[in-house]
């Protein structure tokens, strides 16, 4: 669903248009940078990876954003909300290329997101993590975030099982 753009110091959060599927198509089927996602491997991805972004304007039920740096207008990242529990939940999705990890955007992307959340009335935040992804755990734990249960999940299209958290922010 498309939304306003989302302004930060440095970001720019903006509804994911069709045009931009490959940038976001290419993070998420990257070895390195997709390694801790469901997303499948880009030699197994399929036509629904390859037409990423087609009608996504007028999808229902999420937003999807593609996340831009103010000052250079270079692409830094994807992220989205879900929102669950007659929209009082959103869950989390995010991704940021590696060109700038380490650099405060991943957190700087999700306050964006909660603040956003926050005047819309929603009272709590949960994202899906695999417990190996030391820097993802870190980030939502200095957000306040909270493991609030376990599972895993498989890689699609490979054997490989991640054990996961699911982090809570109740507000």
């Amino acid at each position: 669903m498309l939304t306003d753009d989302i302004i930060t110091s440095r970001l720019m959060l903006r509804s994911t248009r069709e045009a931009w599927g490959p940038l976001c198509v290419d993070i998420w089927l990257d070895e390195e940078m997709g390694k801790y996602l469901a997303d499948p491997p880009r030699d197994k991805a399929g036509d629904a990876y390859a037409n990423f972004g087609k009608g996504i304007e007028s999808q229902e039920g999420w937003f999807p954003f593609t996340v831009f740096s103010r000052e250079s207008g270079e692409f830094v990242g994807t992220c989205s909300v879900v929102p669950t529990e007659e929209g009082g939940c959103w869950d989390l999705g995010y991704a940021v290329h590696k060109r700038f990890w380490r650099r405060g955007y991943c957190t700087e992307m999700l306050t964006a997101l909660m603040d956003w959340g926050r005047r819309e009335g929603v009272r709590s935040f949960t994202a899906k993590v695999a417990r190996e992804n030391t820097a993802s755990c870190g980030v939502l734990r200095k957000l306040g975030f909270r493991v609030a249960g376990e599972g895993s999940f498989r890689k699609r299209e490979t054997d490989i099982v991640y054990p996961e958290y699911t982090f809570r922010l109740d507000l």
